[in-house]
């Protein structure tokens, strides 16, 4: 594009240059009807075709508004007549020309030199004139404008192009007959003036003045380059097509700058509500822009209640959000301008009588013109503030969420635009305060879901990644919460090189609370069972350190088993818990003990309830620790997975190994539920004498 630039303006110089050089070279002769006059004519509209490209691309990469545009014309008037007047005074232009059989012969070559410099000017003059008259002739164009303005355009190139060749002082029937239309079209396109209406008070003030100035300016150009003073025939010598053109546009410029100005003066007295308007569309795009950007409530309060001041010219304004139960959000007098809370407390007395509570049960707008006299308000002390009062609710599913009030001093002072802007601002605050109350929610949730992982994570860790191998013991173990987390637990200990322990245990209940239990447990198995061999008097012991801190509504069940790896001795008690599978050649049985769950009882009652019962296990012996997670896991038609069913499974499977023993219960359980899932916490730990 720069390129593209510098090759115009070059050839534009380059082309206007030739024309010089052929004009002094042909001072004082008539070129008539010759080939270098069409090369000469060529050569000027060559000129000015490429000084009106390179200025439509200088006007795209500088776009303008339309009251700057007007500026810009009313600047080129200026600069032109600025020209001419300084062309004119300068003693070397004095001579001017001779005038011979209707053609201009210059009397010295300054003459010559001036007068394409003046000529140069008002070429360039006419050019900006017309495109920046264009955009305003075009502005909110409808079907017939464009046509219309293209009429106007090609009349004036068709006027100006037919005196291309002809002499300086000549008219030709057709530049007549199509300056006449233009001058009709010029009328037409005149009366395009969209774009006052739309113009701010500012901006029309503006416009007017430099209507004004374009307007006087174009006239004075129009007197200038008819005069028939020697001086000012520089154009025509020039070229009469370019003096045909410069006319032309200059009786547009004159008529349509004269119509915008007289049009712009009858449209000042409406421009206050116009722009009232705007600021209102302004004030509502902002507000809406605001939804997504802020989540502060209180930030959006107070641009709400300033757009509101401004907008509706409040004496005061006030925003209040009603809470929402269950929400951390702020809520009450989010924000108050020009108004303290004790004045607020004022108007919004008066208990079931008040205008708040009038507005919360009718969940509608309410206006009161006299603040004084309204029977809804009569009952407050006089307010020397206050003399009319504007109440929009803000609704949200039909529920009042906030109430927006505004107060003017004077009785009357809102109408129906104040309400319907009103209600347009509390209509956005509703969604705004919507839409922080959902990411309230969200956040929140979100904050749960990661307290969830992390407890998820830290429960993990509370089992034990690998259980020990031995020659004689061969044990799997497998937990899977029916939720993120759960209360089911397994563990061991090494209690000496002889005797490891194995617990397994259900916190009631599930999530994060059982979980915490969970950790609890592990911390009192892990200290406890080295230093209590016995089961059961490590049962008491842990219930012990339990029942002090676990919630009365809570208990934990718990299986622990000491296994003497090398005699097989396994010695087992129970709180509470579900009985131990153990399957020895063809008896099968569960080893039940006596036992209340921990944390229920304290003292004897709980001592005196805990039995343990000893086994030798024996090559293939197989004793199965598990939750009820896996008896009362349900089928479809809601019948139990029950003990008879993890017997018959484990007997089946009794010659595999521990780990296949451990999948053909969890396979089994997970095909009677119809792969719908585990709806409880579920644990497994099988102990294979090998």
């Amino acid at each position: 594009m720069r390129l593209r630039k510098i090759l115009l303006l070059l050839g534009a110089i380059i082309l206007s240059v030739v024309v010089f050089i052929i004009n002094a070279a042909t001072k004082n002769v008539d070129l008539e009807s010759s080939m270098l006059q069409y090369v000469r004519g060529a050569f000027v509209l060559l000129s000015f075709a490429a000084i009106y490209f390179y200025i439509q691309i200088i006007k795209r990469e500088k776009q303008r508004g339309v009251v700057q545009g007007i500026g810009s014309v009313a600047v080129f008037t200026g600069i032109f007549l600025g020209t001419y007047l300084i062309i004119s005074f300068l003693p070397l232009t004095q001579k001017g020309f001779e005038i011979r059989d209707l053609t201009l012969f210059p009397r010295d070559y300054q003459t010559i030199f001036f007068s394409s410099i003046l000529s140069i000017v008002s070429g360039i003059f006419a050019i900006v004139s017309l495109l920046f008259i264009k955009d305003l002739v075009l502005y909110k164009r409808k079907k017939t404008t464009l046509r219309n303005f293209l009429i106007l355009i090609g009349s004036i190139l068709i006027a100006s192009l037919s005196e291309l060749i002809d002499k300086p002082l000549e008219d030709s029937v057709v530049s007549v007959i199509f300056m006449v239309i233009a001058i009709l079209m010029i009328i037409v396109n005149s009366f395009r003036l969209a774009w006052i209406a739309y113009l701010p008070r500012k901006e029309k003030v503006y416009s007017l003045l430099y209507s004004l100035l374009s307007f006087f300016g174009f006239l004075a150009i129009l007197v200038i380059i008819s005069s028939e003073a020697g001086s000012e025939k520089g154009i025509q010598y020039y070229s009469a097509a370019l003096f045909t053109f410069v006319r032309i546009t200059s009786i547009f410029g004159a008529v349509y700058f004269g119509m915008s100005f007289s049009s712009t003066l009858f449209h000042l007295p409406t421009a206050e509500a116009f722009d009232r308007k705007q600021s209102e569309i302004s004030s509502l795009h902002n507000l809406s822009r605001l939804i997504n950007q802020v989540f502060d409530l209180k930030d959006l309060a107070e641009t709400a209640t300033k757009m509101t001041t401004e907008v509706i010219q409040a004496a005061s304004v006030w925003l209040e959000i009603i809470p929402l139960e269950g929400s951390f959000h702020k809520s009450g007098l989010m924000s108050h301008r020009n108004i303290d809370e004790h004045e607020i407390e004022t108007i919004l007395s008066g208990g079931e009588k008040s205008v708040r509570t009038i507005v919360c049960q009718t969940k509608k707008v309410v206006m009161i013109d006299e603040v004084s006299s309204d029977k809804r308000t009569k009952h407050l002390p006089k307010l020397k503030k206050v003399g009319s009062l504007l109440i929009v609710p803000l609704l949200s599913h039909e529920n009042v969420i906030g109430i927006l009030y505004a107060t003017k001093e004077i009785d009357y002072g809102f109408d129906q635009d104040d309400v319907d802007i009103l209600a347009g601002f509390a209509d956005q605050v509703a969604i705004a305060i919507e839409n922080a109350r959902l990411i309230e929610k969200s956040f929140e949730k979100e904050r749960l879901q990661r307290e969830l992982m992390l407890a998820q994570e830290m429960q993990k860790r509370l089992l034990p990644e690998h259980l020990p191998t031995f020659a004689t013991v061969d044990m799997k173990a497998v937990s899977s919460p029916a939720l993120e987390v759960g209360g089911d637990y397994y563990d061991y200990v090494q209690i000496n090189p002889e005797l490891i322990g194995i617990v397994i245990g259900d916190v009631s209940g599930k999530g994060v609370g059982a979980a915490f239990y969970m950790a609890e447990v592990k911390g009192i198995f892990q200290s406890l069972a080295r230093i209590y061999q016995s089961p059961r008097e490590f049962m008491i012991k842990a219930n012990d350190a339990l029942v002090t801190s676990i919630d009365k509504r809570s208990f934990i069940s718990l299986i622990y088993s000491t296994i003497n790896i090398k005699t097989g001795e396994l010695i087992v008690a129970r709180a509470g818990h579900c009985p131990m599978l153990y399957i020895s050649g063809a008896k099968k049985e569960y080893i039940k003990p006596v036992g209340l769950g921990l944390g229920i009882k304290s003292g004897k009652i709980f001592d005196e309830n805990v039995e343990e019962q000893k086994i030798m296990m024996k090559s293939g012996d197989v004793c199965v620790f598990y939750t009820d997670g896996v008896t009362e896991s349900r089928a479809s038609n809601g019948d139990e997975f029950g003990y008879e069913r993890l017997l018959d499974v484990v007997d089946a499977n009794k010659h595999g190994s521990a780990e296949e023993i451990k999948e053909s219960i969890i396979q089994t359980v997970w095909n009677y539920t119809d792969a719908k899932g585990y709806h409880d916490d579920l644990t497994v730990f099988v102990v294979k004498w090998s």
